[in-house]
């Protein structure tokens, strides 16, 4: 009996296995394990292992009222892949539907289901992921079925009967979830590490790319431009053909096809009309997906991507094409994806330039002026060498440097609140740390109440810049940020504990206009102290008057 139970439950899994695999090599799983799994995914991974319980329950036997199962290949699996939250929800499902079909063990199997959860769960988020070799697995898996089945042993009445259960179907609940839970678990570490070489190889090429199209910040986005990215993008990867436009027009189109899709012409393809109007991208197939108006067109499959401005507005399209001896595949999909991502970051940088040259707060500008060339350059190579190491962090930063673009180009106030300036500040922080890793710490202190206060708009990050620039030593470099209210006057302290100021520094270019500023703003009526503390670092203090208010 022991024996036949322990064969007919290995076949089922083979099933459960089969399944499985088949689920995660969808494009909707894999876009899942291609980024952080944040809450929402994390809650995905979690009713995949609930429908996989599910299963493990429907293809049990059973046995004295019992069921011999392995629902908890699916519960352990999700813990160890999506920490305590899909560990709970995987467990909670198919636990429920445990309880919900009755039996002697129905209430024993529940505690097993959710405790199984709950410790791979724990286990995966203190250890992280990594730590889930294959053998490691066994020996975790092997463990949570056995107080599974302590649960059975000490709640079911007769004692006998108990007993009976338990050592009956411990062997074949044991071995069954200990060998799916390991060879599912195998399966997951070759799919993310696949990934995560596609992920790699990605935003190397990416990288390649943009470091040979930066030059086109000098001259916007515009047809010349657009000719000369399409030909990079086209030399550097194995598309038969790329395009640019922009809302209306064909701003380049270089590959097959560049006969009738002409630069400067209105947008020919339905494809790129609909993700105008749309604003999502769009992937086609076949000669009627891509709906061109010449009959013997040679561009058969394509994705299209949105392109947008660091405000979100859409600018225009980039569109990848194969020929028909060629197929659309994932991973050419998150080239694309991640590719319009860097693109529109280059053109808005363009558009930023740009815009200092035209601005009217010239002093204002200039700070920033002096800061984004080599910022941007040593950001984006900082991007570029963690992208082989940490991919998935990689649209975090983009994010951060997107969210900082979009200050320094839309922010056009004298006075912002606390808030925006903090949140400025905070995200070029994050990217110093990209650079400087844990040589850098920074800490904010701001009171709830005053984040609507006005203060004026980029003093804190020339204040923040000039502890990194003179405050690095070969220890690390903490910043302490706060800002409280003083004898009703704002009060903004930037801390470090860094090497400290020369008098000669004291009186650099960027405090100077710091402190013109302030003069504009509040006359004589601001304070502006900087000194060097005594046991290392330098303290600059600001107070000047604020109150809540529009902006202005």
């Amino acid at each position: 009996m022991l024996t036949n139970i322990s064969l007919i439950l290995l076949e089922r899994v083979s099933l459960i296995l089969v399944i499985t695999y088949i689920i995660f090599q969808t494009y909707f799983i894999k876009n899942i394990f291609g980024r952080s799994l944040v809450t929402k995914n994390k809650m995905v991974i979690g009713f995949i292992g609930g429908f996989l319980g599910i299963l493990g329950t429907l293809f049990g036997i059973r046995y004295n009222g019992a069921i011999v199962n392995y629902r908890d290949i699916g519960v352990i699996l999700s813990g160890m892949l999506a920490g305590v939250s899909g560990g709970i929800v995987a467990a909670f499902i198919s636990a429920s539907f445990r309880l919900f079909l009755g039996g002697i063990t129905a209430v024993p199997c529940f505690l097993g289901t959710l405790t199984a959860g709950i410790i791979s769960g724990v286990l995966s988020e203190y250890y992280g992921r990594k730590h889930f070799t294959f053998f490691r697995t066994m020996y975790y898996t092997i463990l949570i079925e056995i107080i599974h089945l302590m649960y059975v042993l000490l709640m079911v009445k007769p004692f006998y009967l108990a007993y009976d259960i338990t050592f009956k179907i411990l062997f074949p609940m044991v071995i069954t979830n200990t060998l799916g839970v390991s060879f599912l678990n195998f399966m997951m570490w070759n799919l993310e590490e696949k990934l995560q070489n596609v992920e790699e190889n990605t935003i190397s090429s990416i990288f390649v790319i943009m470091e040979r199209i930066l030059n086109t910040i000098e001259i916007g986005f515009n047809e010349n431009s657009a000719i000369l990215i399409a030909q990079v993008i086209l030399e550097n990867t194995d598309f038969d053909a790329v395009a640019l436009t922009d809302k209306e027009y064909i701003l380049a189109h270089v590959g097959i096809g560049d006969d009738h899709h002409i630069s400067g012409e209105k947008i020919k393809t339905q494809a790129t009309k609909k993700v105008i109007n749309s604003g999502y991208g769009l992937k086609v197939v076949g000669k009627k997906g891509i709906n061109c108006e010449k009959e013997n067109c040679p561009l058969f499959s394509a994705i299209v991507i949105p392109l947008n401005n660091i405000n979100g507005d859409l600018i225009g399209t980039l569109k990848l094409y194969y020929s028909k001896s060629h197929s659309m595949q994932n991973k050419d999909i998150i080239f694309g994806k991640k590719l319009a991502q860097v693109l529109s970051l280059i053109i808005s940088i363009s558009e930023i330039n740009e815009s200092l040259k035209l601005a009217t707060e010239e002093k204002m500008r200039e700070l920033m002026s002096n800061m984004s060339p080599h910022f941007l350059f040593n950001t984006l190579n900082a991007i570029k060498y963690i992208s082989r190491r940490e991919p998935q962090r990689v649209d975090k930063f983009i994010d951060n440097l997107s969210s900082l673009l979009r200050y320094t180009l839309y922010e056009n106030s004298k006075l912002v609140s606390v808030r925006n300036e903090v949140d400025f500040t905070k995200n070029y922080l994050e990217l110093m740390k990209l650079r400087f890793e844990d040589k850098l710490n920074y800490e904010v202190k701001v009171a709830k109440e005053l984040e609507e206060y006005l203060i004026p708009p980029f003093i804190l990050q020339p204040l923040v810049e000039n502890s990194i620039k003179h405050g690095m030593k070969g220890g690390k470099l903490l910043i302490r940020i706060s800002i409280s209210k003083s004898d009703k006057k704002i009060k903004i302290c930037v801390e470090d504990n860094g090497k400290g100021f020369s008098e000669m520094k004291k009186t650099g270019k960027g405090l100077l206009l710091i402190k013109k500023r302030l003069k504009v703003l509040f006359g004589d009526n601001y304070v502006f102290n900087i000194k060097n503390n005594f046991f290392g670092g330098v303290v600059v203090e600001i107070k000047f008057d604020s109150k809540v208010g529009e902006l202005i």
